[in-house]
């Protein structure tokens, strides 16, 4: 009897000893396994989860020298993994659990390189998301190449149709983008692609995503986060009574929002420096002249941090109408106000003292205006 209970003892300290001493990964949970094009011997790969605002490393799955390469996750409920091939490419993973295995092939040594994954319907999302992105951005950048040759031409009539050409291919854009998030929501993978929409100029969808996503994943810290963002814009939102701005104009005097009550007012947030709102403003200046007359004003608010150059783009530009600045950059007490971290940024405020809409410029502001005066 004596010798069986020894016998044990050893099994069980054994079983121990090896639980504790085997720096792999546990054969439990989903398998990740696949190959890498180009592995780099003696350097690193590290598989992290998304947590508490960062990444926590979990794991170093080990690549042999033919490439490929082998652990498992134990994943409960949805959770957002980044897996660092050598720190030069870099990947995104979602798993849930329930996956029996995932496969994934890639360069590893080419941070623009391809990645197939199969196996995983969170990070298929994913990436349709990210390819999405990336075919608007570079449509994007394939507009702004010709807006530069346009602005060295001083072609202002190329200018003008590349700037509506910007805004239809972005509504076109964004409603594609919209529509696929909502459709695998509530997967992880749409905050990756709420990255890139302005809550701002859409807040109603978001509003409705962080309802979807509560209801799907009521205790991730993601969603959360996402309600807790929502709730925040909400004094923004379309509908809402737009907030107080007071704020001396170039002579000294203050200027409420308030005072101009009873007109359909822009609030535009725009500096000297910036220059796409140098280049917006001509258009601004004609919608202005063309409505002006319709109880329709503007209220600039400049982020600029010196009166000298605030002026001056005020007459350089030509801009009429009224315009006030506590000349502290992002700072500006109005800035936080209104959330802004980036300009131009406009909000439509409406007779009543309401947002009626925000992020209008170019075609959609003139569309808008259209709108209201006929």
């Amino acid at each position: 009897m004596k010798s069986i209970q020894t016998a044990l003892i050893v099994l069980t300290l054994t079983i121990f000893i090896s639980s504790c001493n085997d720096g792999g990964s546990s054969s439990d949970g989903v398998r990740v396994f696949g190959k890498v094009e180009n592995p780099i011997e003696g350097e690193q790969v590290v598989f992290s989860e998304f947590k508490d605002g960062g990444l926590l490393p979990l794991d170093t799955p080990t690549v042999d020298m033919s490439g490929a390469f082998e652990f498992f996750v134990s994943a409960e409920g949805q959770s957002f993994y980044r897996l660092n091939f050598y720190n030069r490419q870099q990947m995104n993973l979602i798993l849930d659990g329930t996956e029996d295995e995932v496969e994934i092939l890639l360069e590893g040594d080419n941070p623009q390189g391809e990645v197939s994954v199969k196996g995983s319907k969170h990070t298929q999302y994913l990436k349709q998301i990210e390819g999405m992105v990336r075919d608007q951005r570079q449509d994007i950048q394939d507009l702004n190449q010709e807006a530069i040759q346009a602005r060295m031409d001083n072609d202002q009539q190329t200018l003008e149709r590349l700037t509506n050409e910007y805004y239809d291919l972005m509504r076109v854009r964004q409603g594609e983008l919209k529509e696929l998030i909502w459709n695998v929501t509530p997967s992880l993978a749409v905050f990756y692609g709420l990255e890139n929409l302005s809550i701002e100029e859409n807040f109603e969808f978001y509003d409705s995503v962080a309802q979807k996503m509560n209801a799907g994943l009521p205790e991730h810290e993601f969603t959360k986060q996402l309600v807790a963002k929502v709730d925040g814009a909400r004094k923004l939102a379309v509908g809402a009574e737009a907030p107080e701005i007071e704020l001396p104009n170039p002579d000294g005097e203050m200027i409420s929002l308030s005072s101009l009550r009873g007109n359909y007012v822009l609030v535009d947030f725009w500096a000297a420096w910036c220059k796409p709102c140098r280049a917006e403003n001509p258009n601004v200046v004609r919608l202005y002249n063309q409505y002006k007359n319709e109880n329709f004003e503007i209220l600039g608010v400049s982020l600029d941090r010196t009166k000298d150059a605030w002026v001056k783009a005020i007459e350089q530009d030509g801009l009429p109408w009224k315009h006030v600045s506590d000349l502290k950059y992002f700072n500006s007490e109005a800035a936080a106000t209104y959330q802004i971290s980036a300009i131009p940024a406009t909000y439509l405020i409406g007779p009543d003292g309401k947002i009626i809409a925000k992020g209008l410029r170019g075609a959609t502001l003139r569309a808008k205006l259209e709108e209201i005066f006929g």
